[in-house]
């Protein structure tokens, strides 16, 4: 009997200590919890295959400055920062369409950035959309381009 007991308590012991604790997974953040939850900057600007602006370049490497511009996308649709003359931006603001394709960003001043604008990607490192960029060479004139954020 005593026996019995013995193998019974290490049985029920073996069988606990094998079962693994549920995983818990945490759900994908949506764009905009990825958007609203960080301080964006320019990193990279491009057109046609031209670079006009490159963080990592010296300022005389590209073709605009736009290293002061700091964005923070809000979660109450308001956008806060600085435009790339060092001005504060206040009163822009912003959305994302019902299936989080494009961003309309109004107010902000930023040649460009302003405007109903597809997003190219959304992920925790860069926040890509295609908007409008100005070039003055090799041939002047708006075009469509890529314009690259990343975290600040």
């Amino acid at each position: 009997m005593k026996n019995l007991l013995i193998i019974t308590t290490l049985f029920v012991l073996g069988f606990v200590s094998s079962c693994k604790k549920d995983e818990t997974t945490t759900p994908a953040k949506s764009k905009k919890e990825i958007i609203s939850s960080k301080t964006w900057v320019v990193g990279e600007v491009t057109s046609s295959g031209i670079s006009a602006y490159k963080r990592e370049n010296k300022p005389a490497d590209n073709l605009y400055d736009l290293s002061k511009v700091i964005l923070k996308f809000n979660a109450d649709g308001s956008l806060t920062g600085v435009d790339n003359n060092g001005k504060a931006v206040s009163s822009a603001k912003w959305s994302l369409s019902m299936d989080e394709s494009k961003i309309t960003i109004t107010n902000t001043g930023i040649n460009g950035l302003d405007g109903d604008l597809p997003i190219v990607q959304v992920t925790d490192p860069v926040f890509e959309v295609k908007g409008k960029v100005t070039l003055t060479t090799p041939i002047a004139g708006t075009y469509d381009g890529n314009i690259k954020l990343v975290p600040q």
